[in-house]
Order: structure tokens, then C-alpha cells, then sequence
């Protein structure tokens, strides 16, 4: 793919297999010179270079070597997982960027699709596999599925299957990406129409009018020295936009405690979607480095609402991951969605705010201990703190030097650490990150609403009182609204077969 860029406005130029398009005994092959047959403007939106050729490492999802003695794609004849192809249209759901067919379109791109599991890309001794591989939640039933057998994604779904996302549905609704048209037409089995309004429907111009006491805490409406962390709320209702060049930013649209998506002077905020500079420079924030986007993409999605996290796995082939299904796998009791707790492990936050452990259970249970996993209580700190298991971050790349705006090093793209795993039996396979990294939102299928569990990185400030109690006149907590995102939030999907 090439990318062209005229003023503010990004062309898209998606390569397919034209004029230079290989034969061998009717088997589609595709090389890096395919013919251009598509153009699409978004007006300023991300770049999108993710589906690009690549020399580093191959497709992981095919699970049978190419049988060069079978058609397919060309003739008609749908290719096989793993098998080689020139276009979406050869498989029966897509073609990665290797030119293989995969059975999950959002790990159709290099970095975030097939770069999960230990080690940084490029580095020696690095095991990677698809941000897409899944695994059978053996003796769990799904009420909403029945005589389906369940499947739980092994990784959180990184800012590069978002990507792919959204390239997607640009692709298929006219130049934009309407990701709210889109799932109105293909309604999944669990959706709200009410949550649609929160999707983009182009780049920028959805706008909406959030109450001003949404945008602050009403507990401190008129103060002028609330403390730290704390954010008054507006003077007047504010007109906010869901486009996507601010989806996964600054722009607040139920403000939470530790929302750290501002890459503004001095904030450090950590949000792992990458923008280019004219985007981050229109909405005043500071821009990164291009070459930030790749490892950004790598890294598991933040700063992401509810609405769209529920979409895009609808998208993928599956759904939000529910509470039910994760907490079976970690063998939890059956706690509030607003309260921290993986497995039988459980944080009184009060008690730790004051430095007491007691009341609070750091391990045993199938989860990892905390001091093995990439976590933090505070949100806020600035760097690792010595000798703290609460503030002590076990993951940090890449280094970013002094930086006063940027402080996503403490995110990591999924699997890089090996202590976090959760597996239900000894010998199974393990899921990765379920106890750390990203508190996760999940759907509760008994309320009909998101939720959020488990520990991740300021997984004291996420439960803050403003995030998970009542707030006055409000009837709904703020993390189960589906217009919701943090910095210290992402998700996973599930599955049905």
C-alpha cells in the first residue's frame, strides 16, 4: 500500500492483484508490485500502512502447509486456511498481508496481527503467533449460545486488529469509516441500538451534546480547588465529536478517573492508537514520531469506548468477551463488575490507599500474583517507584526518553509477559494477560451492560469512586456506560463454534 498526502487529506491507495498478478496452474499469488485498483479518501484520517508487505516473520494462522496441487481464488474455488492468495475475495474470510488465508480479518496486518507472545519484534529469541489465535473454554456453556462451544481470545485485541477494523469498514462503506451504519445493517446477536450513536460515522462531525455534568465530577461542581486528578465539570453543556480522529483520544465523553488519553504537555498520557501529527495537532495535543506506529500497533488497544470495542468484535467474527465467560476461566466468585479482583485474588482499595494490606489478597487462585504481572494501583505515577509492588511496572518499551506527554511504554502489546498467564487446568494452554496489562471491559449478560475486570495498569484509579459508584443524578455507573474510555481499559473477544 502506498500513501499519499495532499494538505490535510490522506489518500488511501489499497494494492490488489492486477496486471502483475503471477499464475502457476491457476493458484493466485500476489507480489509486492500488485496493480493499484482502489482509492479511498479520508479526509485526514490515521495512515494506514499496516497492510503493507512486510520481511519480518509470516502468518501464524495457518495450521496446514500450501498444497500446490489444489486451485483456488482463481478459479472460483474458495483457498483454505494458510493457503496462498491474492485477495480477500480468494478465502473465505481474508488474506493477510503474507498473502495467506486467515480465519479472523482483524490480524490481516503484520504488526497487532501476528506479533503477540514473547519477545519484541525484530529482537533475537522473539515467539511470536496471531493476536488472533483463541482457545476452548472446556466446561463452560454460553445461555445466549446454547450447544455452542465456547472460545476465549488468548490476547487482548491490540491497536493494530482495531486498525484493520477500521480499514474494513472504510473500505465497504464508500471512503468512510461508518463504523455506525455498518453495524445497524449487520445487528450482532448482543447490541443495544441505543449504543450506536457512539460509533463514528466518518472522520469527524458526529456530534453530540454531553450534559456538562458527565464531563466532570458533580461532586465538585463549582470548586475552584477540587484536588488532584479531579475535574469540574464545564460551566455548560458541550458538544463533543465521535468521529473517528477522536475515538481513541483526548476527546472525553464521560469523564473518569484516570482517563489519560490527553498526549498533552506535561499529562503523560499513554493512549496506544496511533494519529498522525495533523490529527494530534488539530485536537492540540502533542504529536509522536512516525515510526511510534508500528509498536503502537502492537500494543493492546486503550482509550477505546465500550460501543466500540462491542463492534468491533461483532466485526471479528465473535463478541465482547462477557463476565461470566471470565470469570470462569479464573475461577472468580461472582463479584460486582466495578470491583478489582482475578480469581480468588481481591483488593480492598480503601485499605491500600492507606498503605494497609490487610483485608486485601494479592495472590493464590489461578491468576498470577500481582508483583507478577504488569500492574499498577495509581495511575498517576510518573515512573516505576522503588521497592513498590503497588507502582513497580514489570513491562517498559519502548524508551521514550524525557517525554512529559507520552508515557505509553507502560502498555504492552500482548504476551510480552510470561508470568501472566491463567489456564483452568495445568495442562492447558494459557490465556495471556487475563490478570494484567488492561483491566478489561466485558458484557454482563445478566444486566445488559459493560463492566470492567480485573487488574491492569491503575487498576486502583479505574475504581475510583467517581468510576464505579452512583454519581448524583445519574442512574448508570460511569464504567458500564457504553460511551466510556480510559487509558487503563481494553478488551478481548469471544467466540462460538
Amino acid at each position: 500500500m502506498r500513501i499519499l498526502a495532499s494538505g490535510a487529506t490522506l489518500i488511501f491507495l489499497i494494492a490488489a492483484c492486477g496486471s502483475s498478478l503471477s499464475e502457476n496452474n491457476n493458484l493466485n499469488t500476489c507480489d509486492v508490485s500488485c496493480d493499484i485498483d482502489a482509492a479511498v479518501d479520508t479526509d485526514g484520517a490515521f495512515v494506514d500502512s499496516s497492510l503493507e508487505a512486510s520481511d519480518e516473520g509470516g502468518s501464524s494462522d495457518a495450521d496446514k502447509p500450501f498444497e500446490a496441487s489444489v486451485t483456488c481464488g482463481g478459479s472460483g474455488v474458495k483457498c483454505k486456511l494458510g493457503q496462498k492468495c491474492s485477495s480477500d475475495e480468494d478465502c473465505e474470510v481474508a488474506c493477510s498481508y503474507a498473502s495467506k488465508c486467515i480465519d479472523v480479518p482483524s490480524c490481516k496486518s503484520h504488526f497487532g496481527g501476528d506479533t503477540c507472545g514473547a519477545g519484541e519484534v525484530g529482537t533475537p529469541g522473539a515467539a511470536h503467533e496471531s493476536c488472533c489465535r483463541t482457545l476452548l473454554v472446556t466446561g463452560f456453556s454460553d445461555a445466549v449460545h446454547p450447544g455452542k462451544s465456547v472460545y476465549l481470545d488468548k490476547y487482548e485485541i491490540t491497536a493494530g486488529r482495531m486498525r484493520a477494523f477500521i480499514t474494513d469498514i472504510t473500505k465497504r462503506m464508500g471512503g468512510k469509516p461508518n463504523v455506525r451504519t455498518w453495524i445497524a445493517v449487520h445487528k450482532p446477536t448482543i447490541w443495544n441500538g441505543d449504543w450506536g450513536i457512539f460509533l463514528p460515522s466518518d472522520v469527524s462531525g458526529d456530534l453530540i451534546t454531553i450534559n456538562r455534568l458527565l464531563l466532570g465530577d458533580p461532586r465538585h461542581d463549582g470548586e475552584t480547588n477540587p484536588g488532584p486528578g479531579v475535574i469540574v465539570p464545564p460551566a455548560a453543556d458541550q458538544v463533543v465529536d465521535f468521529g473517528l480522529n477522536f475515538q481513541f483520544g483526548a476527546q472525553v465523553y464521560a469523564d473518569t478517573h484516570g482517563n489519560n488519553c490527553g498526549l498533552f504537555s506535561g499529562a503523560y498520557g499513554f493512549p496506544t492508537f496511533y494519529y498522525p501529527a495533523d490529527v494530534l495537532k488539530r485536537n492540540n495535543e502533542v504529536p509522536r514520531d512516525p515510526s511510534l506506529k508500528d509498536v503502537l500497533d502492537s500494543k493492546s488497544i486503550n482509550c477505546v469506548t465500550n460501543a466500540m470495542l462491542a463492534a468491533f468484535c461483532a466485526w471479528d467474527g465473535g463478541q465482547l468477551a462477557t463476565a461470566e465467560v471470565v470469570e470462569f476461566v479464573t475461577g472468580g466468585p461472582d463479584r460486582p463488575d466495578s470491583v478489582s479482583g482475578c480469581g480468588t485474588q481481591y483488593d480492598n482499595h480503601g485499605a491500600l490507599l492507606g498503605n494497609i494490606l490487610s483485608g486485601t489478597v494479592q495472590s493464590g487462585g489461578r491468576c498470577p500474583s500481582v508483583s507478577d504481572v504488569n500492574v499498577t494501583f495509581d495511575a498517576g505515577d510518573v515512573l516505576p517507584v522503588p521497592n513498590s509492588f503497588l507502582n513497580f511496572h514489570n513491562y517498559h518499551f519502548p524508551d521514550l526518553g524525557p517525554t512529559t506527554s507520552d508515557k505509553v511504554w507502560q502498555i504492552a502489546a500482548p504476551g510480552r509477559v510470561l508470568k501472566d498467564v491463567v489456564r483452568i487446568n495445568p495442562a492447558d494452554e494459557p490465556w495471556m494477560d487475563l490478570a494484567g496489562n488492561l483491566s478489561e471491559s466485558v458484557y454482563t449478560t445478566s444486566t445488559g451492560r459493560f463492566g470492567l475486570k480485573h487488574r491492569g495498569i491503575g487498576y486502583g484509579s479505574s475504581r475510583s469512586d467517581l468510576n464505579v459508584t452512583l454519581m448524583p443524578g445519574e442512574t448508570i455507573l460511569r464504567v458500564q456506560r457504553p460511551e466510556v474510555k480510559s487509558g487503563l481499559t481494553g478488551g478481548r473477544c469471544m467466540r462460538f463454534r
